[in-house]
């Protein structure tokens, strides 16, 4: 297997999109964290990006859009879904040719990612009540823990 490109999946809440800023204005501010416009656009320069995320589909599109984000995916690279996990390894499998970096506030979420592509970089985003209040998975330890993503760069190129 020769990997040719790398691409790096985000989940949207508590990772890309600042859900709780969100819910604090009474469902009026769409705006992402402040690391994450700089961040995508560096990213965006040499990777491909794509989204990874569980939701209702067209609300999830409105804070791509409102947040001014989706110009940085590609149509084909957005996967939302209504049950994230039942299309986890078909997702995963679109990009067997690539190195994957897979950012997401749910442990269980990266577990099965890392089950079904064991070379696939996990990286656990520990913010938002998810992050916070998670279980320890047996015998699973994501590749990367950060609280934010201020140096997703740098841990992208240097991975």
């Amino acid at each position: 297997m020769t990997i040719k490109k790398t691409i790096v999946l985000f989940d949207i809440d508590y990772t890309l999109f600042d859900t709780k800023a969100f819910i604090d204005s009474g469902f009026k501010k769409y705006a992402p964290y402040d690391e994450i416009p700089p961040t995508i656009k560096r990213l965006s320069k040499s990777f491909d990006l794509g989204i990874f995320s569980k939701g209702e589909i067209e609300f999830q599109n409105n804070k791509l859009d409102k947040t001014g984000l989706r110009k940085y995916f590609k149509k084909s690279n957005i996967h939302i879904f209504e049950d994230k996990n039942a299309n986890l390894k078909d997702v995963i499998g679109k990009y067997d040719n690539y190195k994957v970096f897979l950012i997401d506030d749910k442990l269980q979420v990266l577990y099965e990612a890392k089950l079904s592509m064991p070379l696939i970089v996990t990286i656990w985003i520990k913010r938002g009540p998810f992050a916070e209040n998670q279980k320890p998975i047996e015998n699973f330890f994501p590749d990367i823990t950060v609280n934010n993503l201020v140096n997703l760069s740098k841990i992208v190129e240097s991975n």
